[in-house]
């Protein structure tokens, strides 16, 4: 008796189970991806096959990026669609959806520089009271500023590169201090050992610069 329910019950599964990876697979043949993945799902719960994960996980992508592209959500469409060209499939159906996002992916590409490219339009030169002329020079004049910060360095980012180019992790006898800004800006630090800690005498290994905005370090004579 208790052989004849699992046989009945084996049975309902693989009938749900083949009816949702049909259903599944007529949706992709429509395009459908969203319905397909969810008759997928369905499959999978029933039974977990590799070909019925395989088909889930691909159907979500492909979905996912046809939504994205059609809200013209550029970047995260194309975000999909790499996730779906590099999937291994083994599957008929799988290889067609990767497929598929190797067919979408250059679309969402040109779609985002195009996107960029539309955004980047000129500004009015003037209104009849000069207001755009002043929002340009403001919105200029904040750039400069963000760009000389971004490309300043300070003086603790300055001594770890010294430390780095003078190796000093592998030098447990070498100390650094900064000890002034050379004429055009760049910081200059003394490397040194001490040679007894009671007496304080210094010898010094090296006086190095950093440009402070190119970062480049350099032995100074």
């Amino acid at each position: 008796m208790v052989i004849f329910f699992v046989l009945i019950a084996s049975g309902c599964v693989t009938r749900n189970y083949d009816s949702n990876m049909d259903l599944g697979k007529s949706q992709l043949n429509e395009e459908n991806y969203l319905e397909a993945h969810e008759a997928f799902e369905l499959a999978y719960k029933e039974a977990k096959t590799p070909e019925a994960r395989e088909l889930m996980v691909l159907s979500g992508i492909l979905a996912s990026g046809m939504k994205n592209y059609g809200e013209q959500d550029f970047g995260l469409a194309k975000s999909d669609f790499e996730k779906a060209t590099a999937y291994k499939a083994k599957y008929r159906e799988g290889k067609q959806m990767v497929s598929k996002a190797v067919e979408m992916h250059p679309l969402s590409d040109s779609a985002t520089i195009e996107t960029v490219e539309g955004n980047d339009e000129p500004v009015e030169e003037a209104t009849e009271d000069g207001s755009k002329v002043e929002d340009k020079a403001a919105t200029e004049t904040k750039g400069e500023g963000i760009k000389d910060s971004v490309s300043t360095l300070s003086k603790s980012q300055a001594e770890k590169l010294v430390k780095d180019y003078v190796d000093m992790k592998n030098f447990s006898n070498l100390h650094i201090e900064y000890d002034h800004d050379a004429e055009k800006g760049d910081y200059i630090f003394h490397v040194f050992e001490v040679d007894e800690p009671k007496s304080g005498h210094k010898t010094t290994w090296g006086w190095y610069g950093v440009n402070k905005k190119t970062k480049e370090v350099y032995e100074v004579m």
